[in-house]
């Protein structure tokens, strides 16, 4: 996996991150998170022809890419390969003969509720509620590809609640028919949770399934 992604150090900040997979530049599909949490940037000094390439190719615009850098991948990041390549499902049918894991070959789009960088999730809340900016506002990128909304549970929010219903409301879920309509009839399970739980828990096991069929 490579990891390419905005990055304002002056404001701790992680926007458009595209986590790369082969050589391919064609869009896998997209997640969003809440917040951008370790993963560190590592290099700004690459050859940034892959970022261009990829939205004049996919989105046909242009995008500045003075502000990208190379960063490492963190657990997460790991974890939401597992959940689009199907490793978890694989794992909870090892008595299927047939390795069900697919070879992911393109970019995932990684996007977040907001976008401020750290790892403690009651930290980066506080800082965003202080700060009220760097809001998600992109979902014209998601195309018609699956979508993994992994933000956990926000209803000890009002703000960043109504900010995921947002995001659920425009997104056409045609594309991704394992979410119901109504918000609330829905767990939007994080991917270090997803980890911890794809053996034990059911519901857990059902969202990885549905979701893995979408790539078969």
């Amino acid at each position: 996996m490579k990891v390419y992604a905005e990055y304002c150090q002056q404001d701790n900040i992680r926007r458009k991150t595209l986590l790369q997979f082969g050589n391919s530049i064609e869009l896998i599909g997209s997640a969003v998170l809440l917040n951008p949490g370790g993963a560190a940037p590592s290099n700004n000094d690459f050859d940034k022809n892959i970022i261009t390439e990829f939205y004049k190719k996919v989105h046909k615009i242009d995008i500045e890419t003075e502000n990208w850098c190379l960063f490492n991948n963190d657990p997460t990041m790991r974890c939401l390969e597992r959940i689009f390549n199907g490793w978890y499902v694989n794992e909870n049918n090892k008595t299927n003969e047939n390795n069900i894991t697919i070879e992911l070959n393109g970019i995932i789009q990684l996007f977040n509720c907001f976008y401020y960088m750290d790892q403690d999730r009651a930290n980066a809340i506080r800082h965003f509620i202080n700060e009220r900016k760097f809001v998600f506002d992109e979902s014209q990128y998601f195309l018609n590809k699956p979508v993994y909304f992994g933000w956990g549970d926000l209803d000890d929010n009002d703000l960043l609640n109504k900010i995921a219903r947002k995001i659920f409301t425009d997104y056409n879920r045609k594309f991704t028919p394992i979410y119901n309509d109504t918000f609330e009839n829905n767990n939007f399970y994080h991917p270090l949770y997803v980890n911890r739980s794809f053996r034990r828990n059911e519901n857990v096991k059902r969202i990885l399934e549905n979701f893995h069929k979408l790539f078969l």
